[in-house]
């Protein structure tokens, strides 16, 4: 690729953070998010009632160089013979020449609001790591202030806190993911104008049974961003009781995308989507994919009755059979 396309590309990626003399980072847009709520919220921490690990995999864009690519990766586990869970989640994103790594842990505690409804709260602290090589910028003009200087392993604290209501059929979400400090003490003035945009994200998901075999998830997200464009995601996954399970999803005026899965054991499951952008640019014309990995483990995990969905209407025995909570959500 020549060096021109590549400056393009590059100036593309940063080129909304530029202005005002700002450099600005904005959180991770991911197609399955209905599968990996961790990252969104940390009250969904413990939500499937195993030790469950999220890993995932997003690839922009492959084919041009310095492509943006992110991998996250997830574990949460509620505490035995408790309402708390506990989670950690690691993200690292790669744009050009800027790195951005994410580690959280994350608490949360589940409310019983009747015998079929829940609510749980969530808090989250973590750390940010930034690293800017503008040197790998084939820039046109090496006086340019806003490409003088770089970030160099700088690091801030950062912060979160959600609230999920949940019942056997539905579940809303609201949430702070991410907030982080720009102006700490140590960093360096380069590092003080590299902003991270706070979101404020609204989700929700509701399923609808067809047979006995097979049930519709729809599933949303609202992505809203101060002084920045918002988003809207919409899904709609078909599921079969086997563990196979396909379906579409469409950010408004942005993309769409197809996403395809299956539980290859009771602990085990993997999907794959593919995002496509509305918006047929020569510079973003190639599509996003997405490989991700979930595993539940439930062995060392002591059933929680008050965790459940219960019904005064059925024996203890019946009871049993039932979701175990909200592990399936």
């Amino acid at each position: 690729m020549g060096k021109g396309r590549y400056s393009v590309i590059i100036i593309f990626f940063i080129w909304q953070g530029l202005t005002s003399g700002l450099l600005s980072q904005q959180s991770t847009l991911i197609t399955q998010y209905m599968d990996n709520p961790l990252l969104l919220n940390p009250a969904f921490a413990g939500n499937r009632n195993s030790l469950a690990i999220d890993v995932l995999s997003r690839q922009q864009w492959i084919g041009i160089e310095s492509a943006p690519a992110s991998y996250y990766a997830g574990i949460h586990i509620p505490f035995n013979h408790s309402m708390a869970s506990a989670g950690a989640t690691v993200l690292s994103e790669q744009t050009g020449p800027l790195m951005y790594n994410k580690l959280t842990f994350d608490y949360a505690y589940l409310l019983r609001t009747s015998h079929r409804s829940f609510v749980s709260l969530g808090l989250r602290a973590g750390v940010d790591h930034f690293n800017l090589n503008v040197s790998q910028l084939p820039v046109i003009d090496f006086n340019d202030p806003e490409f003088s200087e770089g970030m160099e392993n700088e690091i801030r604290p950062s912060f979160g806190a959600g609230l999920v209501y949940i019942r056997p059929s539905f579940y809303l979400s609201v949430a702070v993911p991410h907030y982080s400090f720009a102006s700490v003490p140590w960093a360096s003035e380069s590092a003080s104008n590299f902003e991270t945009n706070y979101n404020l994200l609204f989700s929700g998901g509701f399923f609808i049974p067809v047979t006995r075999d097979i049930d519709f998830k729809i599933s949303g997200m609202h992505r809203l961003v101060p002084d920045e464009i918002s988003t809207t995601d919409v899904s709609l996954i078909v599921r079969h009781s086997e563990g196979f399970r396909g379906g579409i999803t469409h950010r408004l005026q942005q993309a769409f995308g197809i996403i395809l899965g299956m539980q290859v054991t009771d602990e085990i499951g993997v999907t794959y989507s593919y995002e496509l952008p509305v918006s047929m640019s020569p510079i973003v014309k190639r599509g996003v994919h997405e490989l991700s990995l979930i595993f539940d483990f439930t062995k060392h995990i002591v059933p929680n009755r008050n965790r459940r969905f219960l019904n005064r209407k059925k024996k203890e025995k019946e009871q049993d059979e039932e979701m175990n909570s909200i592990r399936y959500f």
